[in-house]
């Protein structure tokens, strides 16, 4: 079978979720055309997929000159989705007159999907699937903290008209209270999408002991971890001003690890002179490798999520959750609702150090036998071997 995929970002989780999935395909003995923008041929990832899988892959360019600009929009802007969308087809066609595809496959659905939702596919009578992540017009009937979107009942409209496209295989998402939303309200279209638990998982052996020695880290400290691209979002300036605020002693160490805007790096410089001072400030200031991401979430005691308008769904959650550490974060979004509903630590509201620091502080008396009371069965499934075997079960009618 001939299986389209189209990713046009390398940024965050796409090209991780872009090269399991290829090479979930082509392990099952299907050939791909990758389409993605000319200037990530080089990438790593797609480097890897064709020395490992030579003339089962074919990468071809996004021919548009000025995709690129329209990508780095806001996400929100229609036009952009209209864009994308009439881009994907042209793509779409380009692609089925040298071969016949059979299925095209979207790893992030998100980028025109309710374009679609008002214009139908753009992939002629060919059947298509994806991924969508960011829908949240039904979030606040479920009790989930979150601005109402705008157009909320507009959106709602057009997603249940992606649903119910003839041509599509199937609407997985990663967020399970949209499953259950399109279950309770639209149950005619409940064969038309289901919910993958967002997978994520450690590749190292390192233990809490191990880990704080490679990173000289004292045993006795208590270490609260930021993970991943370290911008604004995160509240990583709510978090500092809260430990300046209040007379920390050094068993409080802070672990940034991911790269950092230049907005930030310029913050902690001038505002981390305290935790410096107390040689209490440890930093990875770039991409990490797998290894180091288990290391780092072995060495560490809490995981801080107090994100700023960030309401969907947080790979850091489930990593903190897998490993056991206990998380504090903000109460909006499906972060808070998270850690509510599966009791993985504290809410709390990210802009007063006062419930940060007692946030901070009950989780700081720990023991040794600590380090697992926040593991939850309910993440076993976050693998993904499990999610590529759904997306393998459904690949065709």
């Amino acid at each position: 079978m001939h299986i389209l995929i189209i990713e046009p970002a390398s940024t965050g989780h796409h090209f991780i979720y872009l090269e399991k999935i290829a090479t979930s395909y082509l392990e099952s003995g299907h050939h791909i055309t990758l389409c993605t923008p000319k200037i990530l041929h080089e990438h790593a990832c797609i480097k890897r997929l064709i020395t490992n899988y030579g003339s089962s892959i074919i990468v071809t360019p996004l021919s548009d000159e000025t995709y690129q600009s329209v990508l780095n929009t806001k996400s929100s802007d229609i036009s952009r989705e209209f864009y994308i969308r009439k881009i994907f087809g042209k793509t779409y066609q380009e692609v089925n007159r040298i071969k016949s595809v059979d299925y095209v496959f979207l790893p992030y659905l998100d980028y025109c999907l309710y374009a679609i939702g008002l214009l139908g596919s753009p992939f002629g009578k060919t059947q298509w699937g994806g991924i969508c992540m960011r829908p949240s017009f039904h979030h606040q009937k479920y009790g989930v903290i979150t601005p109402k979107p705008k157009f909320a009942k507009i959106k709602k409209i057009l997603f249940t008209k992606v649903l119910s496209i003839q041509t599509l295989n199937k609407v997985f998402t990663i967020d399970e209270i949209l499953d259950r939303y399109i279950s309770d309200h639209h149950p005619l279209l409940k064969k038309s999408i289901e919910y993958i638990a967002d997978p994520a998982e450690f590749v190292g052996t390192h233990t809490y002991q191990s880990a704080r020695a490679k990173l000289e880290i004292p045993e006795s400290a208590t270490v609260i971890l930021v993970y991943g691209a370290i911008d604004e979002r995160k509240g990583i300036r709510s978090l500092v001003s809260a430990l300046n605020s209040t007379n920390h002693s050094s068993e409080i160490h802070l672990l940034l690890v991911g790269k950092q805007s230049e907005e930030i790096r310029h913050f902690l410089k001038s505002k981390a002179s305290k935790l410096f001072a107390r040689n209490c400030y440890h930093v990875q200031d770039r991409f990490v490798t797998n290894e180091y991401q288990q290391m780092a979430f072995a060495a560490s005691d809490i995981v801080w999520l107090g994100y700023r308008n960030h309401f969907t769904m947080s790979g850091v959650l489930v990593l903190a959750a897998i490993s056991g550490k206990p998380i504090i974060g903000t109460e909006q979004g499906l972060i808070g609702w998270y850690i509510k509903e599966k009791k993985l630590g504290f809410c709390i509201d990210t802009e007063n150090p006062v419930e940060i620091n007692e946030a901070i502080k009950s989780l700081s008396i720990k023991t040794q036998s600590n380090h697992t009371t926040f593991k939850s069965e309910y993440f076993n499934s976050h693998n993904w071997e499990n999610f590529l075997r759904h997306l393998r079960l459904h690949k065709t009618n």
